[in-house]
């Protein structure tokens, strides 16, 4: 299980490097269509792609950020709990989390598919294929349900202390 749990953290760690990479890229792509476009040039692929390259970015910056624990919390109610209960409250947290990574993988799987057959493309002058704009979705909740699996773990495994972590205890 430890080296699951290894392997599922550096692929988290991996995601949020290329999620770093999309953003600085996308910051680039905008960049630069400013100033072509102050040329008195114009394109129509630039604002699509750096949205894409943001989007993917979320789905594939979500288990890193899961991680270090940058997902909302429930502080002021981990104040006032005991450690058992707080011990419960990230579990029944995490499955909540879980399950709902889960669905929006299945959904996300589901339309990529679909857009995959039918050969959808978008609605711009560019008209890029949509699959891979949606595919960033399951890929990203399924690493996210996988990240969540080992905070459960973890939770379980080592006891619960998520406000000594954090420096307020």
């Amino acid at each position: 299980m430890r080296q699951f749990n290894a392997w599922i953290e550096k692929l988290s760690l991996a995601c949020a490097v290329l999620a770093g990479a999309l953003l600085a890229a996308s910051i680039l792509v905008i960049a630069w269509m400013v100033a072509y476009r102050a040329m008195g040039y114009q394109n129509s692929w630039e604002l699509e792609t750096s949205i894409d390259m943001m989007v993917a970015a979320v789905f594939l910056g979500s288990p890193y950020t899961l991680r270090t624990k940058g997902h909302v919390g429930m502080e002021l109610l981990e104040a006032v709990l005991s450690d058992r209960g707080r011990c419960k409250l990230a579990v029944f947290g995490h499955l909540v989390g879980l399950f709902v990574c889960l669905y929006l993988a299945w959904a996300g799987s589901n339309m990529t598919i679909e857009a995959y057959h039918s050969g959808e493309r978008s609605l711009g002058v560019w008209q890029a294929l949509l699959w891979p704009r949606y595919a960033a979705m399951p890929v990203g909740m399924i690493l996210t349900a996988l990240q969540y699996l080992v905070e459960i773990q973890k939770t379980l495994g080592s006891g619960w202390a998520p406000l000594a972590k954090r420096g307020k205890r």
